[in-house]
């Protein structure tokens, strides 16, 4: 067992990351029918890898986390699953933790991903929620410090992506206990609606008791450290039995990305990554190694990214065709030895880093960071 109700409520909470937890922890296991949720081992197959990746006090420093389910005959989506842990061993230094909530047969093999970690859980969309819901138990029990949730429908693309996790390190602190997303393609602010006609990357949001957005909608792609853990367990407790929770109905919040965004601004959060997976991974060869601008006002909206969102092309998101994962994939081997091309984009022109970006647009570090 890596973890469950009682190993969190009973930690030595001297380490500021178990307190985080068990603080967490609490207001999900107060309820005996929410304790079995809450529970998390290790797949017998990778405890070496399990050994290799966790310290002596039971934690991860640092990892991306994906939570999946496949059945056996979902081909497609443990192929999609295979090329992100694929992508992750060639281009990062991280390890990968995978938690499964539910998959009938898992093939991955922890020999030729050393740096992978497989966890099981149990599915909380038994409680007739979304599964999506298990990425906010991905966050709370797999017991990482500093944490960066993909999908199975990602690939990255660059090893500068690994900044995430020094950035969320110093930008989600005691100080600041919140998750932080990317910012997403479309624009969701219902004080937008005036200005849009139908066209366009609009599409209104609204809920029973939402606050107004503190900044605009980000993609469910939360990076957290173990200070954000109290908000993942608080939020995940309320959606659990439906409450009313500072104001917000949780149970008219239909999945995970609604109610991060709208937990965040009725707390108050006011950081957000600029993009860092746009959608598709045409772009590798389209965008980053031709150095093509992906269009004028990419992203924009009428009250915040008036020139577009800032573009770091870390990962590709939203690629349902193994296929063509596998040809990125290709094409990425195949420039190695080329000159790194600048993975920052902003206002029809690309960038070195997000450094060289802020400083020639001032007006970045205001509305997103990296």
């Amino acid at each position: 067992m890596v973890s469950d109700c009682d190993i969190m409520l009973a930690a030595d909470v001297s380490s500021d990351w178990d307190r985080m937890q068990r603080q967490a922890a609490k207001v999900l296991c107060d309820r005996p029918e929410h304790r079995m949720y809450m529970e998390s081992w290790v797949d017998p197959r990778f405890l070496d890898n399990y050994r290799q990746t966790y310290g002596s006090d039971g934690w991860a420093e640092e990892a991306w986390v994906n939570y999946f389910k496949a059945m056996p005959n979902a081909v497609d989506f443990l192929r999609l699953t295979d090329a992100l842990i694929e992508s992750v061993h060639r281009f990062s230094n991280k390890p990968i933790v995978l938690v499964n909530f539910g998959a009938a047969d898992t093939h991955f093999d922890p020999k030729r991903f050393p740096r992978l970690v497989l966890l099981q859980a149990r599915d909380v969309s038994k409680l007739g929620i979304s599964f999506n819901f298990n990425k906010f138990q991905a966050a709370l029990l797999s017991k990482v410090k500093v944490g960066i949730s993909l999908d199975s429908d990602m690939m990255m693309a660059t090893p500068v992506a690994d900044s995430l996790f020094s950035r969320s390190r110093a930008e989600i602190t005691e100080a600041y206990p919140y998750p932080m997303l990317p910012v997403h393609f479309l624009d969701r602010d219902p004080a937008n609606l005036k200005y849009y006609d139908g066209t366009g990357n609009y599409l209104v949001y609204n809920c029973d008791g939402c606050p107004r957005p503190t900044m605009r909608w980000g993609q469910a792609q939360p990076t957290w450290t173990f200070w954000a853990l109290p908000f993942f367990g608080r939020w995940q407790a309320s959606k659990f039995t439906g409450d009313h929770y500072q104001g917000v109905n949780t149970a008219r919040i239909g999945e995970d990305e609604d109610l991060l965004n709208v937990a965040l601004w009725t707390e108050g959060a006011s950081k957000q990554w600029c993009m860092w997976q746009p959608g598709g991974v045409g772009f590798v060869s389209d965008n980053l190694y031709n150095q093509n601008p992906p269009g004028t006002n990419f992203n924009a909206d009428r009250s915040r990214y008036l020139k577009g969102t800032p573009i770091a092309y870390y990962f590709g998101h939203a690629e349902k065709t193994p296929d063509k994962v596998q040809a990125a994939l290709s094409f990425l081997e195949g420039m190695k030895g080329e000159p790194t091309p600048k993975a920052y984009y902003y206002d029809e022109k690309f960038y070195t880093d997000f450094t060289e970006l802020a400083k020639a647009n001032p007006e970045v570090p205001q509305l997103c960071i990296l």
